[in-house]
């Protein structure tokens, strides 16, 4: 076996700036898993977590080549805490088998700094899977609300409604806040992230050890 992996799991509210940091961290050299698209490659039709979706959901969240339709399939999550913690029940534990097989390999080549990009990581109990959480935050002001509904439009096309359902169903800034190692304010400029980032990326340069990962 290879070096322990410095193993960090990022997490945020949505549009929060979760994917920019982890863009800073690819280049400064870490590893990135995004675990929300792995999650949905574990959509695709053939697969074990497709076939437990449909059977649970129906078939009214295909579209007509019998492709899952996220868009469908978010409706009525998003709407419904109890269809979407079903919905995690199915998606999670194959995501988490996935990834702890990657940082397995990761580990054998030799790699230093792994990052795990996922919204609910408390809320999964991924914290356990990594050695520190740091959360991207924005203000909880008027304006940092209106600057997530900005980015979540101009990424995803989603209304304020959805947005709101899916601010919603994620832990609350203060708790994340709260649990996390370190919160990366992304409340500047996209320079000011990047200082903030390459500041805390020298910093764990120079730990002597990979901290213990918490049983």
């Amino acid at each position: 076996m290879g070096e322990p992996v410095l193993v960090i799991g990022l997490t945020g509210g949505i549009g929060s700036g979760k994917t920019e940091v982890t863009h800073i961290l690819r280049e400064l050299g870490a590893v990135v898993i995004d675990a929300d698209r792995i999650a949905h490659l574990s959509y695709r039709p053939g697969t074990e977590v497709y076939e437990a979706i449909v059977h649970r959901f129906g078939p009214d969240i295909l579209d007509g080549s019998g492709v899952i339709d996220r868009g469908n399939l978010g409706a009525v999550v998003f709407s419904d805490s109890g269809r979407r913690e079903e919905l995690e029940a199915i998606v999670w534990p194959a995501t988490r088998e996935w990834i702890e097989g990657r940082l397995a390999k990761e580990e054998a080549r030799g790699t230093a700094v792994v990052v795990i990009e996922v919204s609910k990581l408390f809320e999964a109990g991924w914290d356990r899977l990594v050695n520190a959480v740091w959360t991207v935050e924005v203000l909880p002001d008027d304006i940092g609300r209106r600057e997530i509904a900005r980015r979540v439009q101009a990424r995803s096309g989603l209304d304020e409604a959805e947005t709101g359902a899916r601010v919603a169903a994620q832990m609350t800034r203060e708790e994340r806040v709260e649990r996390a190692d370190l919160v990366i304010e992304n409340t500047a400029t996209l320079d000011n992230l990047r200082e903030q980032v390459k500041t805390v990326w020298e910093t764990i340069q120079t730990l002597p050890e990979v901290p213990q990962i918490p049983k």
